[in-house]
């Protein structure tokens, strides 16, 4: 039988730490360090360490545990003010998080900053409203120069001022320069401004603010600068004169207008040009366009016509061989075919006639130095 508990001695009972606490303490225990590492040189590794604590912490494994690390480093911080006021410790209401939070608020606070990442997003560009400055053209002044100076397109300094020859700008004479690209438009009757932004491929909003419109009411004849449009390769080249290029290298042995007849001398209107060259040489259409006959004439022999914009037709004939179909669009410097001397010919060359709409003129007009 076991004795009687004795009630003669007395009995300290102190606080003592759970099992898993102590199993902290013991780990806390580190082995000393040695006198040379001071504590500079351990604050520099510890700061080494820090971008592979981070690496860590992503880790889903690692998560967990952190959640109650974090846990016993706050308790052990607890004991320790405790203890530094002399008070036993009461860990009765003291319980870990179970949610995973303590672990979130650590990597929260290794984290970027909200602010950080909305500096580093960069804000969309806003719509930008049409402003108009003036340029007086000096003494040798080009429009490419121009335009490079302002860093604008030539297209848009054409548009914007109406420009029929672009070669051709008088010093003294005063340009408008826009802040931004585009070209200007005239609305016709029918239209819309969501057509036209949809035929630009732009938005409303844009033609909008650019033109600083109270309303998208538009009317017929009104003019609207379209921003970022583009000229038409047919307009450019026409304002750069280059809308007619000669469509064979020769030498020109019969001119536009009245002349007498090769082979009966009697005075005749020639609607034309007669370019010699080599035979089999390549003719080059002289502008964009679409081919609309083909064929043979006593006249003219193998003979091509090309229709253009704004009614021009150019013809090319005496050709040797044919190299286009009826009805295929032709861009300007393709060849149509090989000069020949077919037809009501002296020899081998080509003549080369524009027409607009229906009546001759004069290539030399149209056409770019040689």
């Amino acid at each position: 039988m076991r004795p009687a508990r004795r009630q003669d001695r007395a009995v300290t009972l102190e606080p003592r730490e759970p099992s898993w606490m102590q199993s902290v303490g013991r780990r806390a225990k580190a082995p000393s360090r040695p006198s040379g590492d001071s504590p500079s040189k351990r604050a520099a590794a510890a700061v080494a360490s820090i971008p592979g604590f981070v690496e860590a912490l992503a880790s889903p494994r690692v998560a967990a545990p952190i959640a109650g690390i974090a846990g016993a480093l706050a308790l052990a911080v607890a004991i320790a003010a405790v203890g530094a006021v002399g008070r036993p410790a009461d860990l009765a209401s003291f319980a870990l998080p179970d949610d995973g939070s303590s672990a979130a608020i650590l990597l929260d606070a290794l984290s970027p900053a909200a602010d950080d990442v909305a500096d580093a997003i960069a804000a969309p560009e806003l719509p930008m409203t049409l402003r108009m400055a003036t340029y007086t053209v000096a003494r040798n002044d080009t429009l490419d120069a121009i335009s490079r100076r302002y860093g604008l397109r030539m297209d848009t300094l054409i548009s914007v001022n109406g420009l029929g020859d672009a070669r051709r700008i008088i010093a003294g004479s005063t340009l408008k320069v826009p802040n931004i690209d585009g070209v200007v438009y005239t609305v016709r009757k029918g239209e819309s401004l969501a057509g036209i932004a949809a035929a630009k491929g732009i938005s409303v909003i844009d033609i909008v603010d650019a033109n600083d419109l109270a309303s998208q009411t538009i009317q017929p004849g009104q003019s609207l600068f379209i921003p970022g449009a583009r000229l038409s390769s047919y307009d450019l080249k026409k304002a750069l004169g280059q809308l007619v290029i000669w469509p064979i290298t020769g030498r020109i042995s019969s001119s536009f207008g009245y002349r007498p007849n090769p082979f009966t001398g009697v005075r005749q209107f020639h609607n034309g040009l007669d370019i010699v060259g080599p035979l089999d040489s390549r003719v080059k259409a002289a502008m964009d366009g679409k081919v609309a006959e083909t064929g043979y004439s006593a006249v003219f022999g193998n003979f091509v016509i090309l229709s253009h914009p704004e009614g021009y037709q150019t013809l090319y004939a005496h050709l040797n061989k044919i190299s286009v179909k009826s009805g295929a669009s032709i861009a300007q410097g393709s060849t149509v075919g090989l000069l020949g001397s077919t037809g009501y010919s002296t020899g081998p060359h080509l003549h080369f006639g524009v027409f607009k709409r229906g009546s001759p003129i004069d290539p030399l007009k149209l056409l770019k130095g040689r």
